[in-house]
């Protein structure tokens, strides 16, 4: 018999996460924030199962073949006949699934905290995300109120939120105008189109001047939404669906601006123009994008918006800068004092105080020494003999 190495018993599974104490201090926060923001927009929370059919996922325009060939898949086997499963590569897909097959009435609006699983440049295999799916979305509205759900959560976060914003319908009006169905986009342009957006068109457009004068207009990122007008003036007569989508475009960008956020135009927005179908939207802090979603259509021709933000990456960011929880330190004296010294912890439990029984008070900063009918509570200010148990608790709730 060959014994694997030591390493490699002790070593998680490449491309997957431990989330260790410190971890979990800034991924709770980040959920924290995120579920306030979320239920007090009136979205509820929903959870779908680890492995979904992978016949899902190959729906037309749900997922492109490169993300499908990033997935975990295996056969289902019970000894007889099995069927293509995979590991959930993504959260919009398997919520929306879950809707139809219960047949929950539209609109309805959603929110998870799960992970995903898929291979990516980064090395990582797993992801955390924070995600809202408001499945029945009216256009424009459903739209600012996704926005405002992330602008939330971010700013609760400590966050300045910057919202970017772009639309699918730019880009398949410029494919249009250059003669490119949306439905016969070659694989390895589909693929720029999703990495760099309207950029990504460049060369097509090219040989169409007022095309190509629009495109390099477009191109040039811009606060606010007032400029959207100009390229509204620009956009060539052939493709009128351009203009259709900039003004629908300047509603979400106005409206968001005139509620005070920083809200920049920019139609390189890596997005996945066959999935998406609307307005699409990235929101950035500190310089780095923390998630992003748009307006899509479900696999059942329903209208909908979602978003998803990168639990994990921001826990990462917050984990140094979230303390943790101060524990007081119950103390028995003897063996007799265990019963009293539960009575104190528990007491402390029930005013939101964190405690736990320990063998003498350097377990911690703060403890109460429990000695027959003596209460003593050790703080940073001193020791002091208390008279009650509801004196401790209000000595200590000061520490909570």
């Amino acid at each position: 018999m060959v014994m694997a190495s030591q390493d490699r018993i002790t070593s998680h599974s490449r491309g997957m996460r431990d989330l260790l104490p410190a971890h979990m201090r800034g991924f709770r926060r980040v959920e924290d924030a995120f579920r306030a923001a979320a239920g007090r927009w009136g979205y509820e929370e929903v959870r779908t199962p680890t492995i979904e059919n992978y016949s899902l996922f190959t729906t037309a325009g749900m997922l492109t073949p490169q993300m499908l060939s990033r997935v975990y898949s295996f056969l289902d086997w019970d000894g007889w006949s099995g069927e293509r499963v995979v590991l959930r590569p993504d959260s919009t897909i398997p919520v929306s699934r879950a809707a139809e097959e219960s047949r929950m009435e539209t609109p309805a609006r959603l929110f998870y905290v799960q992970n995903v699983f898929r291979f990516n440049d980064s090395g990582d295999r797993e992801d955390w995300q924070c995600g809202i799916e408001y499945l029945g979305a009216p256009h424009t509205i459903g739209d600012l109120e996704v926005s405002a759900v992330a602008c939330e959560t971010l700013a609760t976060l400590g966050f300045t939120p910057q919202v970017r914003l772009s639309h699918v319908g730019v880009i398949r009006g410029v494919l249009d105008a250059c003669g490119i169905a949306a439905e016969a986009v070659p694989a390895d342009l589909a693929d720029q189109i999703s990495k760099t957006g309207l950029r990504a068109l460049r060369e097509a457009a090219s040989t169409n001047a007022q095309l190509s004068a629009f495109v390099e207009v477009a191109l040039q990122p811009f606060a606010g939404h007032s400029l959207i007008a100009n390229l509204v003036a620009l956009a060539p007569a052939s493709a009128p669906s351009i203009a259709a989508s900039l003004d629908e475009l300047a509603g979400v960008a106005g409206a968001l601006v005139a509620s005070g956020r920083d809200v920049t135009v920019d139609f390189s927005l890596p997005r996945n123009f066959e999935y998406y179908t609307g307005v699409v939207f990235e929101f950035f802090a500190n310089g780095i994008e923390w998630g992003g979603g748009g307006r899509y259509t479900t696999a059942s021709g329903g209208t909908a918006c979602g978003l998803a933000l990168e639990a994990a990456r921001l826990a990462s960011l917050l984990a140094s800068a979230t303390p943790r929880r101060v524990v007081v330190s119950i103390v028995p004296a003897t063996k007799m004092d265990f019963g009293p010294a539960l009575a104190v912890a528990e007491a402390l439990h029930s005013t939101g105080i964190a405690a736990a029984l320990a063998n003498d008070n350097r377990s911690g900063t703060i403890a109460v020494r429990v000695g027959g009918d003596s209460l003593v509570a050790m703080t940073p200010d001193g020791d002091r003999q208390m008279t009650s148990l509801d004196d401790v608790v209000g000595l200590l709730v000061q520490y909570k």
